[in-house]
């Protein structure tokens, strides 16, 4: 989480997190009260301080996420190499699709970051990706997590305990950045206009390099379904009911919770 006194970011890994945190500290005008990578809400957070959550695709996640473990980078490919999974992070579309499956099986959640997931018991319930949000999003998250019993329990608990104000989506970012910029309520140094014209410069958010990218590595065609029933909160909840990409195309998205 990177707090100021106005505002909080709940960074979900690999979702743009990097940029939107520089972004912040650049031009937010605001203190900085705390910086700590992909940690927990408070248990008793701030009244009046806004939460911004940033979110991706899911599909788009596990195919970021497997392509830089095939670079040995990540703390998910770390927890799987540990577990013996290692020999699927070889880089094809087929090692893709066994990784695939391996990390949406419940019965893979000790293999998986964080360690959490597997703690709570939800893996049943809701995928990796999923789990990732609702841990940053929901005070007591995951004293709550252990309690849900279900997929419908998960989305409908979130959506009466979850404290994101603002929604940032990667395949919009600079969009919905610019949208939290014109909010009245938030003050921008050296002033509105400068933070708005350095978000029109900025070129497409930089993913890492992407293995998918390659003509020849296909993604399975079933893949979009089988990543969607596992992670209900992200399509119900935050609009993914169809693949988006950011290296693909463009999508028009709002930044409201």
């Amino acid at each position: 989480m990177h707090a100021f006194h106005s505002l909080a970011y709940l960074d979900v890994e690999k979702s743009g997190s990097t940029y939107v945190s520089q972004f912040l500290r650049d031009f937010l005008d605001d203190d900085e009260v705390s910086f700590r990578k992909h940690v927990e809400v408070e248990d008793r957070p701030p009244a009046g301080r806004l939460h911004v959550v940033s979110v991706r695709d899911p599909l788009d996640s596990y195919l970021s996420l497997y392509s830089y473990g095939c670079q040995g980078k990540g703390g998910l490919s770390g927890t799987m190499r540990d577990a013996g999974l290692g020999h699927l992070y070889d880089g094809t579309a087929a090692g893709f699709d066994r990784w695939l499956d391996v990390v949406l099986d419940p019965a893979s959640a000790d293999a998986l970051n964080p360690r959490s997931y597997a703690r709570t018991g939800v893996a049943p319930h809701t995928g990796l990706l999923s789990f990732r949000v609702a841990r940053l999003t929901v005070p007591r998250a995951l004293r709550w997590l252990r309690r849900v019993g279900s997929s419908e329990e998960l989305v409908a608990g979130y959506r009466e305990l979850s404290v994101v104000d603002v929604v940032l989506r990667n395949e919009s970012m600079t969009q919905d950045l610019a949208a939290l910029v014109r909010r009245d309520d938030l003050a921008w140094r050296p002033s509105r206009d400068a933070a708005l014209a350095a978000l029109a410069a900025q070129a497409r958010l930089n993913t890492s390099s992407r293995l998918d990218a390659d003509a020849g590595f296909a993604v399975p065609a079933d893949a979009w379904e089988r990543v969607a029933a596992r992670e209900r909160l992200l399509t119900e909840v935050f609009g993914y009911g169809a693949h988006l990409t950011s290296t693909s195309r463009d999508s028009h998205a709002t930044s409201a919770a």
